[in-house]
């Protein structure tokens, strides 16, 4: 407290201080005062003034102007321009031209030109009001006066004044009035702070310097008996003075009691290994031994001396068994206490202690008043019984639960009665593989340790969060609504927060890695009689469909699933057999220029089963990509474009250059550059004449390797392209430092280009953006001709879509192409 009491200011800084601040305040407030008063009373002169002075003036036009004497008009305003101080002197007619001026230049020239001041609405009102408008200009520190004329009939005509525009320069005037105020003010402001100070230095005489010796007293520094002798003529500090040296002596005697009593206590603490604490019920206070401070990190003058001090370190999970024991052992259903427990250490972990107290002193009812007790340090027997258990249901990697732990959860939870849900949550990261392929598998298990960490965090009670396997983790939360709906639509959120967490970038190896996952949502309700390992596989199966919707996205379990996997099971099956048995085709569809103009191909894959002919695309692709048979299918298709490259230029063609998908799961492997060159080699084919489309989603990844990649491919002629820009993950920062040629908007936004003119908007601010970042604009999915329009009135590059082009087999290109050249050929000729 005393430390505390010396770093705020002294009353003999704060008392003259705030005194000179209000002294300021004060003074200037009076300045303000008496200035404005003066500037009033100098405008009101001068307004008076002026107003007298056109008062004649307008009687002196009307007169002339009837009689047709101008000159006496401009010897008029020749005269009353002789005050240096009239900035402007002019006669005006309704059209704001001027007819008589001091100045001999302005006239028959528009006021509204010529006159800086003059306000044309001003005019006209004063005109329409038939009063004298007069006032002040703070901006130009000037008074400035419309004063209609009353012209007599006779000497009215179109040119005739109607108005005289008056305006005086004030300036001057009100400049020497604060030059007087401020020498009257300086002399007054001098002498009333002389007398200030007379009264501040009064003050600290008799007041303030007794009160500070009196602060100063050895009795507070050091707690000395020394007596205090001041001579002060206030009576209250006399009295404060005796008060002090009275207590002084009663300390110094109590100190020499405590000391002795002290020691012997002191002697009986130390000599014990045990934290020592007392507890006064009463007041609620409790003394902490040194060395009860000091095994859980605390020094001698750390911690108040409070039971709180004690609660609030005891860890969570054992406070409610600790607090009931003790409360049983006060209130006498207990013979003793004595407690094992975990403390918090001052470093944050917590240590294992033995803890026995008991009752001392007890007031005249028989209620417990004091309680004496001690604490000794296990952690060590604890810590080596706990180390086989804790080893047995827990991640080596990432100290999570394992498998095991979380079924005996699932079957602890099947078991209670307990009425509210649960939830079970697998999540996959997405293209892990990959970063243990680029970054290595140290890199690896620092990244999942570190989302291990953001998890544990995050969902720190009422959740169990485990490793199955290598980049799989699993959350089990409880104590959700027991309402099925509710505990869905609640399960749906927590798996959006999960995706949010690891979503967040994460620095490794001085490298950045931004990486996705797929969640699977398997709800448990307190009627549901299902196997914890039934209940895992319905989360599994939710995460699988998760990853075949694209990645990135959590799922909620539904009983269809189960036919869906089966299925699922039997396309890959099916797939693998495809391409031996010659059920693979690829189609193409063309991309053309504003003019209509072949540009490029995209070669599009297809299948034909026997028994369940044509499969979609949006069916078997998505299920492909999620194993590594996407890596066979991605060079089968290769081999296919370079053969039927070929085919063409055997024909005496000119192939266009053909784009091809490649997955994230192709592209970020380390060996893809050098893979397709060699086929391409292999074939004989340019890398000019082959395009690569990815999906934003293949740029998460590392994105070191994602441009070595791309650097190898566009060096050797290969041209690259961001394939459905917009639906992903894409960042321009990515965009802007990739070696990129071409940017796809994916064909959601041109269907709606026509609809709105925000749709419009996205369309015309990609493609500008895409043209500064120097790369051409492709729109897909382009259906009709009022589409096309609006795209080439934006500057689009190249279309694509069914209304240019449908896909075409193999047979058709070549038509297609034969025609193109022959339409070539008859141009040239």
């Amino acid at each position: 407290m005393l430390a505390r009491l010396v770093k705020r200011i002294p009353l003999a800084y704060a008392i003259p201080i705030v005194g000179l601040c209000l002294f300021c305040v004060l003074a200037l407030s009076a300045y303000i005062a008496e200035r404005d008063s003066q500037r009033q009373l100098v405008l009101e002169r001068h307004q008076d003034d002026t107003v007298q002075q056109l008062m004649r003036m307008k009687h002196i036009v009307e007169e002339a102007m009837e009689r047709r004497d101008y000159v006496r008009i401009e010897d008029e305003i020749s005269i009353a321009s002789t005050d240096l101080n009239t900035n402007v002197y002019t006669l005006l007619n309704q059209q704001g031209s001027i007819r008589f001026s001091n100045y001999v230049v302005w006239k028959n020239s528009l006021a509204t030109l010529v006159i800086d001041g003059y306000d044309v609405n001003r005019h006209r009102l004063s005109v329409t009001q038939g009063d004298i408008d007069i006032f002040f200009n703070p901006q130009r520190q000037s008074i400035q006066a419309y004063y209609p004329l009353e012209l007599s009939p006779l000497a009215q005509d179109v040119a005739s004044p109607n108005v005289i525009y008056y305006e005086y320069d004030l300036a001057p005037a009100l400049t020497l009035v604060d030059e007087r105020l401020r020498e009257s003010a300086l002399r007054v402001f001098l002498l009333a702070l002389l007398g200030f100070s007379l009264l501040m230095m009064t003050v600290y005489l008799l007041l303030l310097r007794p009160l500070t010796k009196i602060a100063n007293h050895p009795f507070f520094q050091s707690h000395s008996a020394q007596s205090l002798n001041l001579r002060s003529p206030f009576a209250e500090i006399s009295l404060l003075q005796q008060q002090i040296n009275q207590t002084a002596q009663r300390y110094e005697a109590n100190q020499i009691e405590l000391k002795d009593s002290q020691q012997r206590w002191l002697f009986a603490v130390e000599v014990s290994q045990y934290g020592i604490w007392d507890w006064n019920l009463q007041q609620n206070q409790v003394y902490f031994s040194d060395r009860w401070k000091d095994m859980i990190g605390y020094s001698p003058d750390e911690l108040d001396g409070c039971f709180a001090t004690w609660e609030t370190k005891i860890h969570p999970e054992d406070k409610a068994q600790v607090l009931q024991a003790l409360n049983s052992y006060l209130s006498g259903k207990a013979e003793s206490f004595e407690n094992v427990h975990r403390l918090k250490h001052k470093q944050g972990h917590y240590i294992w202690v033995l803890d026995r107290g008991m009752i001392v002193d007890w007031d005249k009812e028989g209620n417990p008043l004091r309680m004496i007790g001690t604490h000794s340090d296990v952690s060590e027997d604890v810590r080596n019984q706990k180390t086989v258990s804790h080893q047995s249901s827990h991640d080596q990697l990432t100290d999570l639960a394992n498998r095991r732990s979380l079924l005996d959860e699932l079957y602890a939870i099947k078991q209670s009665q307990c009425i509210d849900s649960a939830a079970l949550f697998v999540i996959d990261l997405d293209n892990f593989k990959a970063i243990n392929d680029t970054l290595g598998h140290h890199a690896g298990d620092r990244l999942l340790i570190q989302i291990a960490a953001r998890l544990s965090s995050y969902f720190s009670t009422n959740a169990l969060i485990a490793r199955l396997a290598a980049d799989e983790f699993v959350i089990l939360v409880k104590h959700l609504p027991a309402e099925t709906a509710e505990a869905s639509r609640r399960a749906t959120a927590l798996a959006s927060q999960i995706r949010q967490l690891v979503a967040r970038s994460f620095y490794i190896n001085n490298t950045t890695l931004n990486v996705s996952a797929s969640v699977g949502i398997a709800t448990i309700g307190h009627q549901d009689n299902i196997e914890p390992e039934q209940v895992l596989k319905r989360a599994d199966l939710a995460m699988s469909q998760a990853k075949e919707n694209g990645k990135d996205a959590c799922v909620l379990y539904t009983p269809d699933m189960e036919a869906k996997a089966q299925q699922h099971q039997l396309i890959r099956n099916e797939l693998g057999y495809a391409i031996e048995r010659n059920q693979l085709s690829l189609v193409f569809q063309p991309l053309v220029d504003a003019r209509g103009r072949l540009r490029s191909v995209e070669a599009l894959l297809r299948w034909y089963h026997p028994e369940k002919g044509h499969i979609s695309p949006g069916i078997f692709i998505p299920i492909v990509e999620g194993s590594e048979l996407i890596i066979e299918l991605g060079r089968w298709v290769t081999d296919a474009v370079c053969q039927f490259i070929n085919t063409i230029e055997a024909a005496g063609l000119s192939a266009p250059m053909f784009a091809i998908n490649v997955s994230a799961r192709q592209f970020n492997q380390p060996e893809f550059a050098q893979s397709l060159l060699d086929i391409l080699y292999e074939h004989n084919v340019k890398p000019s004449k082959i395009e690569l489309e990815l999906t934003e989603y293949a740029l998460l990844s590392n994105l070191q390797q994602v441009k070595e990649t791309m650097s190898t491919l566009r060096s050797a002629g290969v041209s690259i392209a961001v394939d459905d820009f917009g639906t992903g993950y894409s960042s321009l920062s990515y965009i802007q430092t990739l070696p990129l040629n071409r940017l796809k908007l994916d064909a959601s936004f041109i269907k709606h280009i026509t609809d709105t003119d925000r749709s419009a908007a996205i369309v015309k601010s990609v493609i500008d953006m895409a043209h500064s970042l120097k790369l051409e604009f492709v729109a897909e999915g382009v259906e009709t001709e009022q589409q096309a329009q609006w795209l080439k009135s934006f500057g689009c590059d190249t279309y694509q879509g069914y209304y240019f082009h449908r896909p075409m087999p193999s047979a058709a290109l070549i038509e297609l192409l034969e025609l193109n050249h022959s339409a070539v050929a008859n141009y040239t000729h």
